[in-house]
C-alpha cells in the first residue's frame, strides 16, 4: 500500500513515501500520491495514516496531477454544505455549460492566467454576463489554493475586457422592460377572451401583484386570505431533476403580505373553485392544493411554461415581447405612476434594498427627463407681473 524510500540531500538523509489512494473514477487507473522531506521514517508512516484516513472519509485531495474537474467536485461538496439548493443549481449550470467543457480534463496546477484570459475573452463575445463565470472560476481557484493544490491563483492576474462596464449597463437597460398602462389593459382583455381562465388569472396576478414567477408557482390556495383579501408570499418554487421543491426566499424581505384589489381577488376566488373541480376530476381532492396547478397532474407549473405562454400571447396579440420578469417591472411602473411611496413599493416587491427599487425607477423614468426639462424651462421663462412687495427695497 505504501512504498518508503530513504534519499540523501545536502542537509542530510530524508524519507519519502508513495501511497496508493484508489482508482481514478475517470480513467480507472490506480492513483498514487507522494510525500517527501521527512527526517524520520516514523514521520512518513504517520503521514500515510493521515492520508489513508482522509481517503476513507472522502476528504483527501491529491496535490499532484489533479484535474480541474476533480477539484470542482470537492469544491462543490463544500459549497453544498453552505448554500441553498437554488444557488448550487446556478453554479452547476455555469460550470456544466461553459467552464467544464474547457477546463475539466486539464491538470489544475498547469492552468495559466493566459488560459483563463483566453476563455473569458471568448465568453465576452458570446454573452453579457461573462464576468459571473469568471467569479465562479475565481472562487474555485481560491479553494484550490487554500487546500494547497496550487500555489498561485491564475485569476489574480486576469484582466476583464475593457468594455465590461458598457456591457453591464446595456444588460441593465434591456433588463428593465415594461408595458404602458394601455398595453396592460389590452393584453388582459384579450387574454381573458381568448385563453383558458387559468392563464388569464396567472397573468393578472403577476401584473397586479408584481410577484416573481417562482413565488407565483409556489402559491397554495391557503395563501389567499379571503377575509382580508391578501396574498401571503413565503415560498419559492424550484424544479430540480424533474422534482419540485418549495424553498424559503433568499431574504426576509421576500416574505411579505400583498393586498389584492377587488377584481383580482374575485379572479382568484373563482380559480379556487375551478381547482376544486379539477382535483375531483382527478379523483384526488386532498392533493396539495396549489393555486396554479398543472391540469395534467396537479403539480406546480413549470417556470418555463410562464415564459412560453407569455411569448405566444405577445406574438398572437402583436405586442412588444417581454419576459415574465418584465411584468414585475410593469407592476412597479404602475405603482410609480400612481404616486406610491418608494418605501411601500420596495416592501410590496420584496426588495432587500431600496436601491434596487430606485434603480428600476431610474430606468423607467429616463424617457420623461426631456419633457421635465422643457416643463421647467417653460415655467421659468413665463412672463409674470411683479407684485408690489417685489418692488419694495
Amino acid at each position: 500500500m505504501a512504498s518508503y524510500k530513504r534519499y540523501k540531500t545536502q542537509e542530510g538523509y530524508r524519507w519519502s513515501v508513495q501511497v496508493g489512494i484508489g482508482k481514478d473514477p475517470m480513467t480507472g487507473k490506480y492513483r498514487y500520491t507522494t510525500r517527501r522531506g521527512f527526517k524520520r521514517k516514523q514521520d512518513a508512516e504517520d503521514a500515510v495514516r493521515d492520508i489513508l484516513n482522509q481517503v476513507d472519509e472522502g476528504d483527501f485531495i491529491q496535490t499532484e496531477y489533479v484535474t480541474f474537474e476533480e477539484v470542482y467536485q470537492k469544491w462543490l461538496q463544500e459549497q453544498e454544505r453552505k448554500l441553498k439548493i437554488s444557488s448550487i443549481m446556478n453554479k452547476k449550470s455555469k460550470f456544466n455549460k461553459h467552464i467544464l467543457p474547457n477546463f475539466a480534463k486539464l491538470y489544475i496546477d498547469q492552468i495559466t492566467t493566459k488560459d483563463c484570459q483566453r476563455f473569458i475573452d471568448d465568453l465576452a463575445m458570446k454573452m453579457k454576463c461573462f464576468k459571473d463565470y469568471g467569479n465562479q472560476m475565481d472562487l474555485l481557484f481560491r479553494y484550490a489554493k487554500r487546500k494547497k493544490i496550487i500555489k498561485e491563483n491564475p485569476m489574480d492576474e486576469l484582466v476583464y475586457p475593457a468594455y465590461v462596464d458598457e456591457y453591464s449597463s446595456q444588460e441593465e437597460d434591456q433588463g428593465v422592460e415594461f408595458w404602458e398602462r394601455e398595453t396592460v389593459n389590452y393584453f388582459l382583455s384579450r387574454t381573458e377572451q381568448e385563453f383558458p381562465y387559468r392563464v388569464y388569472a396567472m397573468f393578472r396576478t403577476l401584473l397586479y401583484t408584481g410577484i416573481r414567477k417562482g413565488e407565483l408557482g409556489a402559491l397554495l390556495e391557503s395563501d389567499v386570505c379571503e377575509k382580508k383579501k391578501e396574498l401571503q408570499i413565503s415560498k419559492n418554487l424550484v424544479w430540480i431533476n424533474g422534482e419540485y421543491l418549495l424553498l424559503r426566499p433568499k431574504t426576509k424581505n421576500s416574505v411579505r403580505t400583498i393586498s389584492l384589489d377587488d377584481e383580482t381577488f374575485e379572479v382568484l376566488v373563482k380559480l379556487k373553485k375551478l381547482n376544486k373541480q379539477l382535483r375531483e376530476d382527478h379523483g384526488n381532492p386532498e392533493i396539495e392544493k396549489f393555486l396554479f396547478p398543472r391540469p395534467s397532474d396537479l403539480k406546480p407549473i413549470r417556470l418555463a411554461h410562464l415564459n412560453e405562454r407569455l411569448h405566444f400571447a405577445c406574438k398572437k396579440f402583436k405586442l412588444k415581447n417581454i419576459r415574465v420578469h418584465g411584468l414585475r417591472h410593469t407592476h412597479a411602473s404602475m405603482l410609480f405612476a400612481s404616486g406610491a411611496r418608494m418605501k411601500d413599493i420596495q416592501q410590496r416587491l420584496g426588495h432587500a434594498r431600496i436601491s434596487t427599487t430606485m434603480d428600476i425607477y431610474t430606468h423607467i423614468t429616463e424617457d420623461v427627463d426631456g419633457s421635465l426639462s422643457k416643463l421647467l424651462a417653460s415655467y421659468l421663462n413665463k412672463e409674470t407681473v411683479p407684485s408690489e412687495e417685489d418692488n419694495e427695497v
